[in-house]
């Protein structure tokens, strides 16, 4: 349930489409927090409030903790090791409408531009369109991720049979030599994957997973657990003090030259690979409609039974886009 973890907007209220920011001013009630990241393009601007001290101009002492996958990000934010966590969204969605706890989305991360989440093939693939994908195997993080989920919905709006396709769960560092091998017909990869996967192995666009359907979907944000005595709960100040600090440097994100060393530095992209990778989006507000979109892509699929309000997951601190 808890398999993927990685990749969008920030602040709420408790309508559906509410962009303020926060209004929770007074002092925090936690100074020093500890967030789980991931080693992915979607938190460049997190490192960047970190090493710009914008987080420590909001009163607050971030300290980020590298986890080894999304799953164990989830389970720090259970067992309270960590007081926020990165998620891409189908997990924490998902142990939503199960009950697993409630989640709150503290922060909204990136939404997915065109070239950023794309199916390849390597260069002597006869798998050059969406319809030759019945029948192929294709690489893919997990099942019920963004990664399977976003190129069936634009398989099934083209009319093609998504249900043939054979999707193979493996980390994304192991899809190229997969490719490489003939272990799989193409594969799903996100940024910076796409570009290292052009780059080392030639591989060509199959079709973009971002698209259609999908076109700017919401692929990750920053997630806190509520409850009797839990984060989200008893710090409504430090959590408008962690958007504020966000929001400044998501609004930021534009600036290529900063989003490229962030890539150097924290997502461990080469130099020249951080010079191609597509920026996506990076959002400065945080919208339950928006977000919505994955809750109800994730129910057309049957991955979530019955319906999910996103907006009863955006926690009450006020909102408006930081600056």
């Amino acid at each position: 349930m808890l398999a993927t973890l990685s990749g969008c907007g920030l602040l709420g209220g408790d309508d559906a489409g509410s962009t303020a920011a926060p209004q929770g001013t007074g002092a925090v009630e936690k100074a020093k927090i500890k967030v789980g990241v991931l080693p992915v393009v979607d938190v460049a601007p997190f490192y960047l409030a970190v090493e710009q001290g914008y987080f420590k101009e909001q009163g607050l002492d971030v300290e980020p903790v590298v986890m080894g996958s999304g799953p164990a990000a989830i389970s720090g934010i259970l067992n309270g090791d960590l007081d926020i966590a990165f998620a891409s969204y189908p997990a924490p969605l998902l142990a939503q409408s199960k009950r697993v706890a409630d989640f709150k989305i503290v922060a909204d991360a990136l939404a997915a531009k065109p070239g950023h989440l794309v199916v390849v093939s390597p260069p002597n693939s006869t798998m050059k369109k969406p319809s030759d994908a019945p029948g192929r195997k294709i690489a893919i993080t997990a099942k019920n991720s963004m990664t399977d989920l976003a190129p069936m919905s634009v398989l099934k709006t083209q009319g093609v049979d998504y249900t043939q396709v054979n999707w193979i769960e493996m980390p994304f560092p192991n899809m190229i030599t997969a490719m490489q091998n003939g272990e799989v017909d193409g594969a799903v990869v996100v940024e910076p994957w796409v570009t290292v996967a052009e780059k080392q192995l030639g591989a060509t666009p199959v079709f973009d997973g971002a698209s259609g359907p999908t076109a700017e979907i919401p692929m990750s944000g920053y997630v806190a657990i509520s409850g009797n005595g839990k984060f989200a709960t008893t710090s409504p100040n430090t959590i408008a003090a962690f958007q504020r600090g966000l929001a400044r440097a998501q609004s930021q994100a534009t600036d290529r030259p900063k989003m490229e060393e962030m890539f150097v530095k924290y997502a461990k992209v080469d130099p020249q690979t951080a010079k191609l990778v597509t920026i996506s989006t990076y959002s400065t507000s945080l919208e339950a409609n928006r977000i919505q979109r994955v809750a109800n892509l994730m129910t057309e699929f049957g991955v979530i039974k019955g319906e999910l309000d996103v907006s009863t997951m955006i926690p009450n601190t006020g909102a408006t886009a930081g600056s």
